[in-house]
């Protein structure tokens, strides 16, 4: 893996030797968003809150014909701090694909490729968990990725590949900065991520991905992995999606250990698996209305020298989303119901939420 992303690395530094760039364009695009969101059942709390996004991008062409592109966003945190972050420098090679540098950016989880939500895709939009269990991503480290051009692979298909070589690193790391001991841990001291997508017939949409790490301690008994898949078919004014994930975080007991099962909270599960199924109409140009149905299931393993002492629980909170967006020129009104039942994977633990929204893009 590391000879093919160094090959590739030789290969741009190659085509840019003597190569001059061409002045490039700066554009600064954003949104403002307002909500208003009450809580119902085990929560009853309320907030008003307003946030904004601005993404400066810049790009240029060089005289090889291959393209640059750059750009970093200014987010707000809560309390009012703002930060810097999502930064990348891609490279485009037309038919040989691109190359992109990333900082917080960059992901190739295909878990909301399902793309189900009208005002944004199921539980990652809105949930009342904890941890949801999902999502495993480069995008958590810098990276590299490259990705192949689109029309170089029969059926749409498109493939990527991300390499972290060092999650000690952090994020937003200044321009020659020395980086941390990138030594063996539990969690791994490097990631990769594969990704591939396709559309093999009109309307259809289909995508992976999965996530490993490398150099772990020799403590490990569980390596800390991940994946999702997808499908996503869309006929006239409706589409439909499906997904389903699961994710390993690293285990460090030894092979018959049980200290990691920990079935009365949201953390420390042995593995997570996740799946959903919902529907999207579009009422007119207008308006937009969905439904979406799911389940997070948190599983604790006790493992015994004796197969007939090995045990496997399950909590399961399953969330149910109903979305309404209705388009008035530059600005996004929505409404949004989550109910969810054994929020936090705790049983007979109820929670709803209730977002009242306003976006305005420019």
């Amino acid at each position: 893996m590391k000879n093919i992303l160094k090959t590739i690395a030789v290969l741009v530094s190659a085509s840019l030797i003597s190569v001059s760039a061409k002045a490039g364009e700066l554009s600064v695009t954003g949104s403002a968003k307002f909500s208003y969101m009450t809580h119902g059942g085990n929560d009853t709390g309320k907030a008003m809150g307003i946030s904004n996004e601005l993404n400066f991008t810049a790009s240029g062409e060089m005289d090889n014909g291959f393209t640059w592109k750059y750009h970093t966003e200014l987010d707000p945190a809560d309390g009012g701090a703002a930060s810097n972050d999502d930064t990348a420098i891609v490279i485009g090679m037309g038919d040989l694909g691109t190359v992109g540098l990333y900082d917080a950016e960059g992901g190739l989880s295909t878990e909301l490729g399902w793309g189900i939500g009208a005002m944004g895709v199921g539980a990652d939009y809105a949930n009342t968990m904890t941890n949801i269990g999902r999502g495993y991503d480069v995008s958590s480290d810098p990276h590299v990725t490259y990705t192949t051009a689109a029309g170089m692979l029969p059926f749409g298909i498109q493939a990527a590949i991300g390499y972290a070589p060092n999650t000690a690193d952090g994020q937003s790391n200044s321009y020659k900065a020395g980086g941390a001991q990138a030594d063996s841990d539990a969690d791994g001291s490097t990631a990769t991520q594969y990704k591939l997508t396709a559309s093999p017939i009109d309307g259809l949409k289909i995508g992976a991905d999965y996530y490993e790490v490398g150099n772990q301690s020799s403590i490990v008994s569980q390596a800390k992995s991940g994946g999702n898949i997808y499908a996503q078919y869309a006929m006239g004014n409706f589409k439909v999606g499906y997904t389903r994930g699961k994710l390993e975080p690293a285990k460090t007991t030894d092979k018959y250990g049980t200290d990691t099962a920990d079935t009365a909270t949201a953390l420390g599960g042995d593995a997570y698996e996740s799946d959903g199924i919902g529907i999207e109409f579009a009422v007119n140009d207008q308006l937009s209305l969905s439904i979406s149905e799911e389940d997070f299931t948190r599983v604790a393993k006790t493992m015994a020298e004796t197969a007939s002492t090995n045990s496997r629980s399950e909590v399961t909170s399953s969330q149910t989303t109903i979305m309404a967006a209705y388009n008035i020129g530059g600005a996004t009104l929505g409404l949004s119901l989550v109910d969810t039942d054994n929020s936090d994977y705790t049983a007979n633990r109820d929670e709803t939420k209730t977002i009242l929204s306003l976006a305005l893009e420019f």
